[in-house]
């Protein structure tokens, strides 16, 4: 009797110790991805530049992050779904924290930012950029052990002012899974709008 109460006792600790040990190992392996937002974006028309600003941050307290090479988009909406490519760059490779947020500033040359289509979409005298993200990341768990490299993407739809060249809206934007569409925020413009006010956008870059 003693024998089978000490080996159930002794298979009830086995049992619990894989539990723990298995719960500890989900825990270690577990990676939130890190969220990207766009915290500044300047149209600088005398030199044909966009100049931005992203944040990342890095949710997991537990896991620091490697980066690759973090490519950004920009493409000028010209109606509600149609986009063109405008400039596109480049953030070098970076390690980022336990619960950090990195700030990292870039620029990218657009040959075709001081002569904008007199047909891109326009509201209120703002036109509409899509800006992207992509890369590659990995997690580092304990001491330089990595785990799980997986493709980062995200975007967002944003508004700038045509006078002044900066985005309208004044807190960062998350660029997560929005489709490259716009939409109640960004009304249906009529042709004839479009063509008018296209025509004062591209004036005044090219002056």
């Amino acid at each position: 009797m003693d024998i089978c109460r000490d080996l159930c006792k002794c298979c009830l600790g086995i049992v619990f110790s894989l539990g723990f040990s298995a719960l500890f190992l989900w825990l270690s392996l577990r990676t939130d991805p890190p969220k990207c937002s766009l915290q500044s974006l300047s149209l600088l028309a005398q030199n044909d530049t966009v100049v931005f600003q992203l944040s990342l941050h890095n949710d997991n307290k537990d896991k620091g992050v490697k980066y690759g090479v973090v490519l950004v988009t920009f493409a000028l909406f010209l109606d509600n779904t149609t986009t063109r490519p405008l400039a596109n760059t480049t953030l070098l490779p970076f390690y980022q924290g336990r619960g950090k947020t990195a700030r990292k500033w870039g620029s990218a040359v657009a040959p075709r930012l001081a002569r904008l289509n007199r047909t891109a979409a326009v509201k209120n005298g703002n036109v509409f950029l899509r800006v992207e993200f992509a890369t590659r990341v990995k997690y580092k768990v304990w001491l330089s052990f990595y785990i799980k490299r997986h493709h980062l993407v995200g975007g967002a739809n944003v508004e700038i002012n045509a006078s002044s060249g900066e985005k309208v809206e004044p807190k960062a934007i998350r660029l997560g899974d929005v489709p490259p569409r716009l939409g109640s925020r960004a009304a249906v413009v009529r042709s004839s709008y479009v063509a008018v006010v296209g025509v004062f956008v591209t004036v005044f870059f090219l002056t």
